[in-house]
């Protein structure tokens, strides 16, 4: 009983693991203060011969749409009084592939805490007072090991993004539809590489400070388990 629920606790600390990345890369992902911020500090919209509110406007839009919101990328501006549409089909058809990804985020992201609750539950019905003797400390451990292959991958990041971009894209994407032109594609010019290297930084923060929040809230219950023990022998 208690090697099956060491068992369950080191998987149960890497879902928790994937849970805080994909929890970050969301929150980073539909957060327009954070895309207009990065935007300014990339001189974006000078570049691409707009001005902030119209980049915003955009922002806006791609956001909805990625979050299930909007029904295409189908979005007109007006230049010399005439109106066209500002992203082609391989760009809209590359963005079906990203709600895509979002959308199946979304559902393995609910059944992972699912998993978490199940995990629980079913160890404290198993045996509560081993549960209480070594769960939290194994997922301590084994969520040390997992953020620290994170950090590798960090590491590998900074080292070289393009690789790390383009090995991402080779994962997730079936198709070459991410390799946009920057003469005539919209969306690679106002989501520039250098746009996503600070995309990356911004979700390596939060899930840093969810992991570090995960580990106060774990000693903070050793700690009171703790005094109410020392407490009760006194």
């Amino acid at each position: 009983m208690r090697i099956a629920i060491r068992i369950m606790s080191v998987v149960f600390a890497i879902i928790l693991c994937f849970v805080f990345l994909l929890s970050s890369i969301r929150y980073v992902a539909f957060n327009e203060k954070l895309y207009r911020k990065l935007q300014i500090k990339h001189e974006i919209a000078p570049f691409v011969l707009m001005t902030q509110e119209e980049l915003d406007d955009i922002t806006h839009e791609i956001i909805k749409y990625m979050k299930g919101d909007r029904k295409n990328l189908v979005i007109y501006d007006i230049q010399d009084g005439v109106k066209r549409e500002i992203f082609n089909d391989r760009e809209k058809t590359h963005m079906v592939d990203v709600l895509n990804l979002f959308t199946v985020s979304e559902w393995v992201l609910v059944i992972m805490i699912c998993l978490l609750a199940i995990i629980v539950i079913a160890g404290f019905l198993m045996d509560m007072d081993t549960m209480r003797s070594i769960f939290l400390k194994t997922v301590m451990i084994t969520m040390v090991i997992t953020v620290l292959l994170f950090i590798m991958l960090i590491f590998y990041m900074i080292v070289d993004f393009h690789s790390f971009w383009m090995l991402f894209h080779k994962i997730l994407f079936t198709n070459d539809l991410y390799l946009l032109d920057p003469y005539t594609d919209l969306l690679v010019n106002i989501m520039s590489l250098e746009f996503f290297v600070s995309i990356s930084y911004y979700v390596s923060l939060c899930f840093g400070l969810l992991f570090l929040g995960m580990f106060a809230t774990i000693g903070g219950v050793k700690l009171m388990r703790k005094v109410i023990k020392n407490g009760q022998e006194s």
